[in-house]
């Protein structure tokens, strides 16, 4: 014989009991203050983080726009020395054709700099940077392009805007370092 279970009856609460809340022994409830311990530990790690990432991302940019600064100070002083050096421009312009791609390649690097800055002071300094670059270039370029036959007095006046350029990029950039000295200042260690 099979039995079906019968239903019995459940105890309604009677008005004498009340729910009691989990409370720990002097009466105030725990679990609250840890989850709010929990979500400033939480907060506190995310902010941290981020300002760990911000500073690195800053650090990149930074190390790009020294990059950069050589290259244009290696304009300054390596290729203009060079090509102002030749007897004439026939004999510049085999090098200051050869440097143009790379000269490209620097300008397109200041380009991107200057849409990536993080901040206006940064814009500021790759943004003057470029331009006093560019002036460099333009016044070597004009130079080479004068035809030989021109008179002495435009030959000082080209130069003269060359040098002027020059030291006008010069004072922006900063001394002229070594290589052994930018070597020493790319090791670890060298600050210690």
């Amino acid at each position: 014989m099979t039995e079906t279970p019968s239903e019995s009856p459940t105890p309604t609460p009677t008005s004498t009991e009340v729910a009691a809340a989990p409370t720990s022994d002097e009466g105030t409830t725990w679990w609250p203050w840890l989850l709010l311990l929990l979500i400033l530990l939480g907060a506190l790690t995310w902010f941290l983080i981020r300002r760990r990432q911000a500073q690195a991302e800053l650090q990149a940019w930074d190390d790009r726009l020294l990059a950069a600064e050589r290259e244009a100070s290696w304009v300054e002083d390596s290729l203009t020395t060079q090509v102002l050096e030749r007897p004439s421009a026939a004999e510049a312009l085999p090098i200051w054709t050869a440097a143009q791609p790379r000269l490209l390649e620097i300008d397109e690097a200041f380009h991107a700099l200057a849409t990536e800055a993080p901040d206006g002071a940064r814009a500021e300094r790759v943004t003057d940077v470029r331009g006093l670059l560019r002036g460099l270039v333009e016044a070597v370029g004009a130079d080479l392009a004068t035809a030989p036959t021109a008179d002495p007095d435009q030959f000082r006046a080209r130069r003269a805007v060359i040098d002027s350029a020059r030291r006008d990029l010069r004072a922006t950039l900063g001394p002229v370092e070594s290589p052994a000295a930018a070597a020493d200042s790319d090791r670890p260690d060298a600050g210690v």
